[in-house]
C-alpha cells in the first residue's frame, strides 16, 4: 500500500508538472514541484527522505527548467540519501525551509558513512533559496578523537558530508546557509564548472575539522561573497584542481585558507591556476597556508 500510495503521489506530482507554466515571451516551459507534493511532513521529527527522493525523480525526468521547492517555515528530516542524474534539464533545487540531518550518528548505516545529501552525476544544477541545511553534527563531534590513546567507538568511523557533488558540471550553490556539518559543509569532488557564491557556513569554533568547502580533483570553480565561521579550514583546496578562483571571502575564526596538504597514497597532486582577491582572514591558526606534498609528481603553482 506505502508503494502504491507513493507511485500515486509521483504520478500526480508528474501530471502537474505537464501543466507547466509558461511564462510570457518564454520559449520553453519552466515547471515547479513542491516536496509537500510528494508526502512530505516538513515537522522536523518525520523522516521526509522517501517524498525527496520521489520530488528528485520527477524533476529529473521532466523536460525545460524544473524548480523543486523545499517551502517555507518548514524542517524536513532527511536521512542520508544519493540524488543522480544525468536528468533530463537544468534542475533549481529551492531550499526556502530546512533541510536536516538525523541527530545521531547510530542513523547511519555503515555503507552510508561518508555522505550526508549527495549529489552524483549531475548537470545545470542550482541550489538556492534562502533556507538552511543543517547537518546537526554535534553528536559526531562528541565522538571524535584527537590523540591516539582515544577509546571512543566511533573513532575510526568517517563523519558525513554534509552537502557533496560528485562528477557534476556546471553546479551553482548561492545564497543559502550551510551549518553544523558532520564533516566538510560543501564538498566538490571531480566536478567542472561551479559556483559557491553568498554563503553563510558555519560552525561552533570547537567544531573539529569542520571545514567549509572541500574542492577536490575539480576545475573552474568560483567561490565568492562567502562568510566562514568554522572548526576546520573555511576553503580546503587538494588533489588535481586548477582554475580556482577565490573572491571576497570572510574567514575566521578557523584554520584558515590551505592548497595542498594530501596524503602520501595520492598520486595526482597537481594544483594549479589559484586566483585571490580581496580576503579578510581573522583569527584564525594558518591564515594562508601552502602544504608540500609528496607524491612522485607533484606540484603547485600559478597562486596569485
Amino acid at each position: 500500500m506505502a508503494l502504491r500510495a507513493r507511485t500515486t503521489l509521483l504520478l500526480a506530482a508528474l501530471a502537474g508538472a505537464a501543466a507547466a507554466l509558461l511564462l510570457p515571451g518564454a520559449v520553453e516551459a519552466h515547471v515547479l514541484l513542491s516536496l509537500d507534493d510528494f508526502g512530505a511532513v516538513g515537522d522536523g521529527i518525520a523522516n521526509d527522505t522517501h517524498a525527496l527522493v520521489d520530488a528528485w525523480k520527477a524533476a529529473c525526468a521532466t523536460g525545460g527548467h524544473t524548480y523543486l521547492n523545499v517551502p517555507v517555515g518548514k524542517s524536513y528530516q532527511i536521512w542520508p540519501v544519493t540524488l543522480a542524474g544525468p536528468c533530463r534539464d537544468e534542475i533549481n533545487l529551492l531550499i526556502s525551509g530546512n533541510i536536516i540531518a538525523p541527530e545521531s550518528p547510530e542513523e547511519w548505516s555503515d555503507g552510508d558513512q561518508g555522505r550526508w545529501l549527495h549529489f552524483r552525476g549531475v548537470g545545470d544544477l542550482s541550489l538556492s533559496g534562502g533556507g538552511i541545511v543543517d547537518g546537526r553534527g554535534q553528536q559526531w563531534w562528541a565522538g571524535t578523537c584527537e590523540d591516539e590513546n582515544c577509546t571512543s567507538h566511533r573513532q575510526h568511523e568517517v563523519a558525513p558530508m554534509a552537502l557533496h557533488f560528485e562528477d557534476c558540471r556546471d553546479v551553482s550553490v548561492k545564497g543559502i546557509t550551510v551549518q553544523n556539518a558532520q564533516r566538510q559543509h560543501l564538498a566538490f569532488t571531480r566536478c567542472h564548472g561551479v559556483e559557491a557564491s553568498y554563503l553563510r557556513v558555519t560552525s561552533p569554533e570547537h567544531s573539529p575539522a569542520t571545514v567549509g568547502v572541500l574542492v577536490a580533483g575539480s576545475t573552474d570553480v568560483h567561490i565568492k561573497h562567502d562568510l566562514f565561521s568554522v572548526g576546520g579550514d573555511c576553503v580546503s583546496i587538494v588533489g588535481d584542481s586548477s582554475d580556482i578562483k577565490l573572491k571576497a571571502i570572510s574567514c575566521g575564526p578557523g584554520l584558515g585558507i590551505s592548497i595542498g596538504g594530501l596524503s602520501q597514497n595520492q598520486s595526482d597532486h597537481r594544483i594549479h591556476k589559484i586566483k585571490t582577491d580581496t580576503m579578510f582572514i581573522a583569527n584564525t591558526k594558518n591564515g594562508l597556508s601552502i602544504y608540500e606534498v609528496i607524491a612522485p609528481f607533484p606540484f603547485i603553482k600559478d597562486v596569485m
